[in-house]
C-alpha cells in the first residue's frame, strides 16, 4: 500500500519559520508579548495552535494570545477553553490575535476590536533627516519616561493611574531581542517605539507620538529606527487604518488584515 506524501500547508508545527513572511510575523507577534512577560516573571503558554502570555494584571497589550495555525471550528473551541483556564485568575483585559478570519467569538465572551492591517517592508532604505533626538532605552530612569510617554500617548487608560513598572519594568532591559527607543524634541519626551527581533523580522510596535508633537514626523522617524534595529532583516507591523498611510509612504506594503478580539476576565464572584 502506497503512503501519500504529506502536503505542506505552511502551518504545521515543524514548518520552517522562513516558509513565508506571514509565518515569520505570526511567531514574531507571539514573541512580542511572550518575551517581556517571561522576563518580568509572568506566565507563558505554548501550544501548537496558540501562544499566550499573562502578567496577571492590566498591562496594555502584553496579556495577549496569538493563534499559530489557521483556526478550525473544532480546534478553536478547544483553544478558547484552554485560554479561559489560562486567563482565569488575575485582572486586566486579554487580547487574541489571529492572522485569519475567525468564527464569531461573541458567544464565548469575546468582543471584536477590529481588523488591523499587517504591513511589511524589505530591509534597507535611508531614513530622512529629522529634528527628533532618538535614544535607546538602557536604564531604569529612561524606561520610566518611556513607559509614561507610551501610556499617555497611545493612550492606555487602564494604566493611567498604575504604579511605575506596570507596563514594563527593569527586567526587560538588556534583553537582546527586545529594543525600546524614546524620542525627544528639545529634551522633552514626545514619542516611543519598540522592536522585537525574532523569527527573522524586526517586529515594530508601540509607535507612539504625544498629541502636542503630532504632524512633525515623530512617528515616521521612530518607525524608521525600530524597523532597522537589525538592518539586514525585513520589518513588519500592525497598523491602524488612521496611521497606515504614514507607513505606506515609508515603503511598507499591505499584506492582509489580522482579526483582533478582546475580553474581560470573569469577576472573582463569578469564578467562585
Amino acid at each position: 500500500m502506497s503512503v501519500e506524501p504529506r502536503l505542506e500547508n505552511g502551518w504545521e508545527p515543524d514548518t520552517p519559520l522562513a516558509d513565508s513572511l506571514l509565518r515569520q510575523f505570526v511567531f514574531n507577534q507571539a514573541a512580542t508579548s511572550i518575551l517581556p512577560v517571561g522576563a518580568m516573571g509572568g506566565r507563558v503558554l505554548r501550544r501548537d495552535q496558540v501562544a499566550a502570555a499573562d502578567l496577571g494584571r492590566p498591562a496594555g497589550f502584553l496579556n495577549s494570545a496569538t493563534l499559530l495555525q489557521p483556526p478550525t471550528v473544532e480546534g478553536l473551541a478547544g483553544t478558547l477553553d484552554e485560554l479561559d483556564r489560562f486567563y482565569r485568575d488575575g485582572s486586566g483585559e486579554v487580547l487574541l490575535w489571529s492572522a485569519w478570519p475567525t468564527p464569531d467569538l461573541r458567544p464565548s465572551g469575546w468582543r471584536l476590536e477590529g481588523h488591523p492591517p499587517l504591513l511589511v517592508r524589505p530591509a534597507g532604505g535611508e531614513p530622512p533627516p529629522t529634528e527628533l533626538e532618538i535614544e535607546p532605552v538602557r536604564d531604569a530612569a529612561a524606561l520610566r519616561v518611556y513607559e509614561q510617554t507610551a501610556i499617555r500617548g497611545f493612550p492606555l487608560p487602564e494604566l493611567a493611574q498604575a504604579p511605575p513598572g506596570s507596563l514594563l519594568d527593569e527586567r526587560v532591559l538588556g534583553k537582546e531581542r527586545l529594543r525600546h527607543w524614546l524620542g525627544r524634541i528639545d529634551g522633552e519626551p514626545v514619542g516611543t517605539a519598540a522592536t522585537t527581533l525574532d523569527s527573522g523580522l524586526n517586529g515594530v510596535a508601540l509607535i507612539v507620538t504625544l498629541p502636542e508633537a503630532r504632524r512633525r514626523g515623530v512617528g515616521a522617524a521612530l518607525t524608521w529606527c525600530a524597523a532597522q534595529a537589525d538592518p539586514t532583516k525585513p520589518a513588519a507591523l500592525l497598523a491602524s487604518d488612521l496611521g497606515r498611510g504614514v507607513y505606506e509612504r515609508m515603503g511598507f506594503l499591505p499584506l492582509l488584515r489580522f482579526t483582533l478580539w478582546s475580553r474581560q476576565r470573569p469577576s472573582r464572584t463569578a469564578r467562585q
